[in-house]
């Protein structure tokens, strides 16, 4: 941890001569021009003083907007203890978190007329709620699409502070962030949540995918709606996601029953199975960062390996090449802390570049910090 804390204040040295010089896009971020190859970088960590400070929320989900180049949080532990609802965006070039509103209270939480679970005091706001894998942005509609709700405010399950509102909710929509008016909408269509499993957006076709206990749903047309497309998932919830652009196919990992399969569903042809990859493979995992790397080809998957001990969990990276059904390791971009449940990790295209969004311990506790990692397959030793 010592030699990623020194690398962060190398690279912060450089980041501020650039900015001082500040000629170039100020949509570009130095630092991301310079990194080392297949290694992570400490890009930044939250401070005492800044603006912005939460705390990390495992069971919360995000994505990457690639419009502006941010980083987008939405979700929340809940179980009656948090009530996080606002969205919490980190700027890749400024590298700095901002807020988009402060999070409602409780007592805003209400139906609305049309028998919608909203919040906030002009009940525009959707509840605090669990996310895993199952928030996207859609660049088309410049847009967050959430694909889940909030089932573990259930009364009884695990709090019963919403026991007088939740009987009154009809609905509990899919929830639509418009960036351009920083305004929520919810979707008019019948919902298909997706808890605890993950979704992705499919930029080929412009739908996004959902993947679990449902089965495999799609959310697209217009007016958009969710259709079925298949049954029976072969994998548990705890799974993450991505698109594959490269061979135009949905790679989904990880069960709650902790495993190491790739599941592989196109949707070109309706192939559904789980890959033999009779290579090497990760330690078998669940709720995994992942991302796809557009530039290196590659699904990246963040995988903890257990150590003797709690404090000596490492987590390896891991790249997934569905074209050949194998799996590489980057040996040098281990960090040395596992992730845990970890459901934001991002692939930033205009800079070729993986954001990890975590809290690696310290001595002064789990500071929200970014990791970025490109990766170069060139430069990957073969073994």
């Amino acid at each position: 941890m010592a030699a990623l804390l020194a690398g962060a204040l190398a690279l912060g040295a450089a980041w501020l001569a650039a900015q001082e010089g500040a000629k170039a896009d100020v949509l570009r971020n130095p630092l991301l021009e310079k990194l080392e190859p297949n290694r992570w970088a400490l890009l930044h960590e939250q401070k005492p003083g800044d603006a912005v400070r939460f705390r990390l929320q495992e069971h919360g989900g995000g994505c990457f907007d690639t419009r502006r180049g941010r980083v987008v949080l939405f979700g929340s532990n809940t179980h009656g203890k948090d009530w996080a609802n606002s969205p919490l965006v980190f700027d890749v070039a400024r590298m700095e978190w901002t807020r988009l509103y402060p999070d409602d209270s409780r007592e805003t939480y209400r139906a609305d007329e049309k028998g919608l679970a909203v919040a906030g005091g002009k009940g525009d706001h959707p509840w605090a709620m669990h996310t895993f894998g199952a928030v996207e942005y859609d660049p088309g509609r410049d847009e967050m699409v959430v694909c889940c709700y909030p089932a573990h405010m259930v009364p009884g399950r695990f709090s019963d502070a919403l026991k007088d509102v939740w009987g009154t909710v009809r609905k509990h929509p899919t929830w639509t962030f418009r960036f351009a008016e920083n305004r929520w909408v919810p979707l008019d269509c019948d919902p298909v949540h997706f808890f605890p499993y993950a979704t992705a957006f499919d930029p080929g076709r412009g739908v996004i995918v959902g993947y679990g206990g449902p089965g495999i749903w799609e959310l697209g047309g217009e007016p958009r709606k969710w259709t079925k497309i298949l049954g029976d998932p072969k994998l548990g919830w705890h799974n993450n996601m991505v698109v594959d652009t490269k061979n135009r196919a949905v790679v989904v990992f990880g069960t709650h029953q902790n495993g190491d399969e790739v599941v592989v569903y196109r949707p070109d042809t309706r192939e559904h199975r789980v890959m033999p990859t009779p290579g090497p493979r990760p330690p078998r995992d669940q709720h995994n960062p992942m991302s796809f790397d557009e530039s290196a080809g590659r699904t990246v998957v963040v995988v903890d390996r257990e150590g003797e001990t709690r404090e000596k969990v490492l987590a390896e990276t891991w790249l997934y090449d569905l074209g050949t059904d194998s799996w590489m390791r980057l040996p040098d971009a281990t960090l040395p802390f596992g992730c845990g449940m970890n459901y934001t990790l991002f692939y930033d295209p205009r800079h070729k570049a993986n954001l990890l969004v975590c809290s690696p311990p310290g001595k002064s506790g789990s500071a929200v910090s970014v990791f970025a990692l490109r990766i170069d397959l060139a430069g990957v030793p073969r073994r």
